[in-house]
């Protein structure tokens, strides 16, 4: 019997069970990394662990999780075995550990690429400390030569030798789920970390294709309990940092799906949870906006391939003001990239009911701000309402050129549209489509407090389950 089918069952059993509530358990929830050290050393010269801190901001963040990682020095190890998990337990936070794999740059210590010790030790550490409940080795879908099925058993043998319960919960990202990967490893698996990142695009901006996914890998891994993790912290070699709106969404829908029984739960990648973390806030550097807080986004990823007619656009629905003898609309816009730019690929445009009335290459302007204002009396005539996209579209294919467009400070006349200067994401987001795929796009608003922001907003979410 599927996990998911199960989880239905016992909603249905509980259902109708008196004085029980229905709602759905909310699983796991809570976040990975972003360990915080005293501000301080201690006698022995090192500023070790700020396990107090540490524990009563993750517990202000509302999580029942966090996945500590074992980078840096051996006080890592000491700091967890001494200190943190005890603290954690008498907080009801339960505790998972991220070794890192080999192809990574960062080494775990104390043992190093000896996945077998590492499993047999952290089972030993767990029959001491019961919140200690399984571990996961972060990127391990790039490692599967050393990942092999035969030495994925000895680690399984020698933790359950130890203790039964304890899981071994590996970081696989969404292309790596092949059917060789779900007919050996899953099998030997207690469950998988799912970090999305809108495979194969890559980016942290584009949200419509998560529920695809988990459905497909719910579907795909039926015995499997699957957790997903939102990237709030930002993901290399992309051009958009997660903005408080995409966390925020990304969050809410895989509660959604914790629910269905389609998720087993959800750990935030290294979101802020304390003031003292580098990522708190955003430096104003990061506002890229005209003016205000918030932007429209186009973009081509590098490294991407595109074909002609691929687009991503943003549509608004807009109201005619009654009587007006004028009806225009001007916008300002920005590319990152400028004349020197190859032209005839990337085309800024404007659409008016889906017909195009007003179009730049990428490569037209130099990199400043531009304003554009568009007449549309004339094809307004007798309307009542209409509908205005911004799009980027691809006149001819591409290997490898990126590009940002910007959409800003938008003024109409004799037409009625709400927040045209993007500063409510929400607003935007249900107007976005992609065709083709790798171009994507979205309204991205600036959060200078972004740690304590997105913090409270998931704290709220993880909180109501």
């Amino acid at each position: 019997m599927s996990r998911a089918v199960l989880l239905v069952i016992v909603a249905l059993l509980l259902s109708i069970l008196p004085n029980v509530s229905h709602a759905t358990a909310a699983g796991v929830v809570g976040t990975a990394g972003n360990l915080i050290r005293e501000v301080e050393p201690r006698a022995d010269g090192i500023n070790h662990m700020d396990t107090p801190a540490m524990i009563t901001a993750l517990k202000a963040l509302n999580v029942n999780t966090y996945v500590y990682p074992m980078a840096g020095g051996y006080d890592h190890w000491e700091d967890l075995r001494s200190e943190f998990l005890s603290a954690a337990a008498d907080a009801g936070i339960n505790v998972w550990v991220l070794v890192y794999a080999p192809s990574q740059s960062a080494l775990s210590r104390p043992h190093g690429h000896d996945y077998v010790k590492w499993s047999s030790e952290l089972a030993t550490l767990s029959k001491s400390h019961p919140n200690l409940i399984g571990w996961t080795v972060d990127d391990y879908g790039f490692d599967l030569k050393t990942f092999t099925p035969a030495y994925v058993k000895q680690m399984r043998d020698a933790a359950k030798a130890i203790n039964p319960s304890f899981k071994f919960i590996p970081t696989v990202y969404y292309s790596q789920y092949t059917a060789a990967f779900i007919a050996e490893q899953a099998p030997l698996l207690d469950g998988v970390i799912f970090p999305f990142r809108d495979e194969p695009v890559r980016n942290t901006a584009w949200t419509w294709s998560l529920s695809y996914q988990v459905k497909d890998l719910a579907k795909r891994l039926p015995d499997t309990d699957i957790y997903l993790m939102p990237y709030a912290h930002p993901l290399s070699r992309t051009a958009l940092k997660p903005t408080v709106a995409y966390v925020e969404t990304i969050t809410k829908k895989a509660l959604e799906h914790v629910r269905a029984g389609e998720l087993a739960g959800v750990l935030q990648y290294k979101l802020p949870y304390m003031s003292r973390d580098p990522g708190w806030t955003r430096p104003t550097t990061d506002n890229l906006a005209r003016t205000g807080k918030g932007r429209l986004s186009f973009v081509v990823e590098a490294n991407t391939a595109t074909k002609a007619g691929m687009s991503c656009s943003a549509t608004r629905k807009v109201q005619l003001t009654p009587g007006a003898a004028r009806r225009t609309v001007s916008f300002w816009h920005r590319a990152n990239r400028g004349t020197g730019s190859p032209a005839g690929y990337h085309m800024k445009q404007l659409l008016l009911n889906g017909k195009v009335v007003w179009e730049r290459d990428v490569a037209a302007d130099p990199y400043t701000w531009q304003q554009a204002t568009i007449d549309l009396t004339a094809k307004l005539a007798g309307a009542t309402s209409a509908t205005l996209q911004w799009r980027l579209y691809e006149r001819k294919g591409v290997g490898n050129y990126s590009v940002d467009v910007r959409v800003d400070d938008i003024v109409t006349t004799g037409l009625q549209m709400s927040d045209p200067g993007v500063e409510n994401a929400v607003t935007w987001t249900s107007g976005l489509a992609r065709q083709g795929g790798p171009v994507h796009c979205s309204a991205q608003v600036y959060h200078q407090d972004y740690g304590a922001d997105l913090g409270a907003r998931i704290a709220k979410m993880y909180a109501a389950g």
